[in-house]
């Protein structure tokens, strides 16, 4: 059980691999825009080409309040607290987590 990913998490929480990559693309084009504000144009750009019906707009200062509104737009129903601790301890987007996980109430 120790040696479960993320991604093993979330399809045992019936998340489609659609969605878990969405997931992982929010977070990764999201992390790469604090570095790159510049490119966040076209970040957004291919984040719709690849994922053309799904909701989120990639910005360099996102909350968690909008991460969980991305999740709850999207009908991906999965807690996004776990989630987030789980992609830290796997060193996935380790600071964005952490910044997005400092916020929840």
């Amino acid at each position: 059980m120790g040696n479960e990913t993320v991604t093993d998490w979330l399809a045992k929480n019936m998340i489609s691999d659609e969605n878990i990559n969405f997931i992982e693309t929010v977070l990764t084009f999201t992390s790469s825009v604090k570095m790159l504000a510049e490119k966040q144009t076209l970040i957004n750009r291919n984040l719709q080409s690849l994922f053309p019906n799904k909701k989120a707009m990639i910005k360099p200062d996102l909350t968690y309040q909008q991460f969980t509104q991305i999740l709850k737009d999207n009908d991906i129903e999965v807690n996004p607290v776990e989630l987030l601790n789980k992609y830290r301890s796997q060193g996935v987007c380790v600071e964005l987590c952490d910044e997005l996980l400092i916020q929840v109430k």
